[in-house]
């Protein structure tokens, strides 16, 4: 396992990430970010780029057929040596799951066949289980659960996603603080950049969705005024 190598210069050398609601702007743009890593070891680096296209926000919706994300997420574990970077896999694919158990469960779907390919990590045999609880019984572990619910029976798409996001940006917080200076606190960092990019985005969209709005009924006021 290589757990032991540390990167001084590398951490050092990353501007602070401001937490996304009340950052404006990226700190420091992908290229810059990419030529930063290449002062990672080869085994950190490739772990990092296995990591990086599971875990790609937009490149698995909840609607994505799940044998693929489940192949791909099996060979990536035999792939990936660093542990830490395996559990914090485990957590993403464990809330994912939670989210499409909920998701299916509000489309009035009955709860999953074992051995069905719907989700994936610790909690799936659990939330089979346990489907008719409110929370999956699972509140005590993920007290985010009921909140997530609510968000999602209120179509509230954007506070899911700030409360999904939250959470794993607060889950890479405990990992950086755990192991300071090691490939810990290298991935915690990317990922973090990961949200705050994905965050910034969504507020580009919503601003321009707004504009739009505004300018529509711009338009539809002078007409009025001219008829």
């Amino acid at each position: 396992m290589n757990l032991g190598k540390r990167y001084y210069t590398l951490v050092a050398s990353l501007p602070r990430l401001v937490h996304f609601e009340r950052a404006e702007r990226l700190p420091i743009n992908r290229i810059r970010l990419d030529q930063r890593l290449k002062d990672l070891d080869p085994v950190d680096a490739e772990d990092l780029s296995l990591a990086e296209v599971l875990l790609e926000w937009q490149q698995y919706p909840l609607a994505l057929r799940p044998e693929q994300l489940i192949d791909q997420y099996r060979k990536a574990m035999t792939q990936i040596s660093n542990v830490r970077l395996q559990q914090f896999i485990e957590f993403r694919m464990d809330q994912r799951s939670v989210l499409v158990g909920l998701r299916r469960r509000r489309l009035g779907h009955s709860a999953p066949k074992p051995g069905e390919p719907w989700g994936i990590g610790p909690s799936c045999s659990w939330i089979e289980a346990h489907w008719e609880r409110p929370d999956f019984d699972l509140g005590s572990r993920y007290p985010w659960i009921s909140e997530a619910r609510a968000k999602l029976e209120g179509d509230d798409a954007i506070g899911l996603e700030r409360l999904v996001m939250d959470g794993v940006w607060q889950h890479l917080g405990r990992i950086r603080d755990d192991h300071p200076f090691g490939f810990e606190e290298v991935f915690a960092y990317v990922f973090k950049w990961d949200i705050l990019n994905r965050w910034l985005s969504y507020r580009a969209d919503i601003a321009t969705k707004r504009f739009q709005e505004l300018v529509t009924e711009t338009v539809g006021e002078y007409q009025e005024l001219l008829t």
